[in-house]
C-alpha cells in the first residue's frame, strides 16, 4: 500500500508529464501510429477492412471452412501487415537514397580513389548514404520486427487452419 508521501509525489510527477513538448519529441511520438499500427491486430482503414475480407474469404473457401473462420481471417490480417512492413521499408530506404542520391550532371570531383592499401576508397555520396542508412537501422529493425511478428502470427495461424481442416477430412472418411 502507497503511503499518503508516495501518493503525492505520484500526482506532483504526473502533473509534469505532459507528454513531449519540442517539435522533435512532437514528430517522435507521432512516428508511433506506424509502430503501433504494424503491431495491430485490428484493422482499422476501411479499405485494408475490405481487402482483409475479400482474402480471408478466399482463404476460407480454398479449405472449405465458413466465410467467418477465424483463423482465415487472422492468415489475412497477418499478411496484409507483412506487406505492409515490406512496403513501409522499401518506402523508408527509397526516401534514404533518394535524398542523398549524388548529383549525376555535375562533376565535383569527389569520386572514388586508391587507397593506400591498393583497395578503392569510398567516394563522399557513397559514405554520406552508407551513414543515412547506419541512422535508419533502429527504425528498420523495428519494422523487422513487426514483420516477424506477423509473420508467426500467419504461421500459427495457418497450422491451426490445417489442423482443422485434417480433423474435419478424418471425421468425414468415417461417416
Amino acid at each position: 500500500m502507497a503511503s499518503d508521501k508516495q501518493i503525492a509525489a505520484n500526482r506532483r510527477n504526473a502533473m509534469r508529464s505532459t507528454g513531449p513538448r519540442t517539435r522533435s519529441g512532437k514528430a517522435r511520438s507521432r512516428a508511433n501510429s506506424l509502430r503501433h499500427g504494424l503491431l495491430s491486430k485490428v484493422v482499422v482503414d476501411p479499405a485494408l477492412v475490405n481487402e482483409t475480407d475479400q482474402l480471408a474469404r478466399r482463404i476460407a473457401q480454398e479449405h472449405g471452412k465458413p466465410d467467418d473462420c477465424f483463423e482465415s481471417r487472422t492468415i489475412a490480417e497477418a499478411e496484409l501487415i507483412i506487406l505492409s512492413a515490406r512496403a513501409v521499408r522499401a518506402q523508408l530506404l527509397d526516401t534514404t537514397s533518394s535524398e542523398l542520391a549524388p548529383d549525376t550532371k555535375a562533376d565535383d570531383g569527389r569520386h572514388s580513389e586508391e587507397g593506400s592499401r591498393g583497395g578503392e576508397v569510398a567516394s563522399v555520396e557513397e559514405r554520406d548514404l552508407a551513414l543515412a542508412y547506419l541512422r535508419s537501422l533502429p527504425t528498420l529493425s523495428r519494422i523487422d520486427k513487426y514483420e516477424r511478428i506477423a509473420v508467426l502470427r500467419r504461421q500459427r495461424a495457418v497450422r491451426k487452419l490445417f489442423q482443422q481442416v485434417a480433423v474435419s477430412n478424418r471425421t468425414h472418411k468415417y461417416r
